[in-house]
């Protein structure tokens, strides 16, 4: 059992209360309590004390019960907190097909111009996986350039094995070039993933990754990580992106097998 109170404010945070009425939530699981006497306990203003029960209420998460004595204030059964999460799966899925019906329209309004060339920036841990996401719209082949683990550039690996999962499922297979060997049952053991991976490996006197280069359908991305610095770009060039296979293709000949 979890008693650590800055902990279990911060889970009930990510169930979508915020910071006010996961504190006034959490004190009312506790027993009755007044408006007043919440206001003190917690130091949130009395009047949005009123709002925020009301709101609470609401999401039935919160049930008051009035007698002679005055009116007090209850958390209702944990399992409450269940209902917003049906209803928000429910809502996702309902965007989910509203998606996939409006996607092939959206795609056909898009210009299909291969002279085109634009650039997107990214940056966080969010902006790495939205590029990743990008990602999972490869078409045939993704080639690399250096690189870490997905979990060095997003500090997630349920993320990432479930990104690799979708990668199979995309039907696309990957190449990459590093400047050491690599053992990628080491990270993931994703039999499909690795079946569909292959690395080759060249001297940092030859050519030297600092940075992670992905190149894919018209699209070249690059990942900058450091510590806590992370950094993305998409230039998005049919002509560049040809361009960079070449590339690719030039060091992928004189590099070598990984042994594993």
């Amino acid at each position: 059992m979890m008693n650590n109170k800055p902990a279990l404010l911060e889970l009930l945070r990510q169930l979508n209360l915020d910071d006010d009425e996961a504190k006034i939530y959490l004190e009312l699981l506790h027993g009755k309590l007044t408006h007043l006497r919440l206001s003190a306990i917690t130091g949130i203003n009395r009047t949005k004390v009123y709002r925020i029960i009301d709101s609470l209420e609401k999401r039935s998460l919160v049930a008051r019960h009035t007698d002679d004595t005055g009116t007090f204030l209850f958390a209702a059964d944990p399992t409450t907190l269940e209902v917003a999460l049906v209803t928000q799966e429910e809502k996702l899925n309902q965007q989910r097909a509203i998606f996939a019906q409006v996607l092939p329209t959206l795609e056909s309004i898009k210009s299909k111009d291969t002279s085109s060339f634009f650039v997107r920036t990214y940056e966080g841990v969010d902006g790495l996986k939205q590029m990743l996401w990008h990602e999972l719209k490869t078409q045939g082949e993704l080639l690399s350039f250096g690189g870490p683990t997905l979990e060095a550039l997003i500090l997630d690996h349920h993320w990432a094995e479930r990104h690799r999962a979708l990668s199979v499922a995309a039907g696309y297979r990957t190449r990459q070039i590093l400047n050491s060997d690599i053992d990628v049952s080491t990270y993931t053991d994703n039999e499909q993933f690795i079946e569909n991976y292959e690395c080759h490996h060249i001297s940092k006197n030859i050519v030297y990754f600092n940075e992670e280069t992905i190149i894919y359908n018209d699209t070249v991305a690059t990942y900058h990580w450091r510590e806590d610095h992370r950094i993305g770009v998409e230039i998005v060039s049919a002509s560049y992106a040809d361009m960079m296979r070449n590339v690719f293709e030039y060091y992928w000949k004189i590099s070598s097998k990984t042994k594993k």
